[in-house]
């Protein structure tokens, strides 16, 4: 059995890539979480080579609020997470040289979050346990 490294994908998985978001100075969460979630992702999707690569989108916002030092672990940092799933890389990696990309999504991230700060996570997923149940 040959092993798999870290750039290899087996081709019955979905690649994921992860894009961990800060929202910009200045702006309150309310603001980032709205913005995000109402224009940003109508301007987002109606770039039409995200809608013919990615096979999914979703975004994760996260709630400061949440306390979790008495666990022994503390959060990211991060404000919201962007979750991509294509069938290849290269079906994801193509979205990020489109021109209409770069002309339309690329400036709106502006009014939004900081994209020095942000970072990425490519690789798969391996469900355990879903809907009560082991993952088959």
């Amino acid at each position: 059995m040959a092993s798999e490294t870290a750039t290899t994908v087996k081709t019955d998985r979905l690649v994921k890539m992860t894009f961990f978001i800060k929202k910009k100075d200045g702006m309150s969460y309310e603001d980032f979480h709205k913005y995000w979630s109402e224009e940003h992702s109508r301007i987002f999707l109606s770039v039409p080579i995200i809608r013919r690569n990615l096979v999914k989108y979703s975004q994760f916002h996260s709630n400061s609020s949440v306390d979790l030092a008495k666990f022994g672990v503390g959060v990211t940092g991060y404000d919201g997470g962007a979750n991509m799933w294509a069938t290849s890389i290269k079906n994801l990696l193509a979205i990020f040289t489109d021109e209409e990309y770069l002309r339309v999504v690329v400036p709106d991230e502006a009014n939004f979050f900081k994209r020095a700060d942000v970072a990425i996570m490519v690789g798969w997923e391996e469900d355990k346990w879903e809907d009560g149940k082991l993952a088959e």
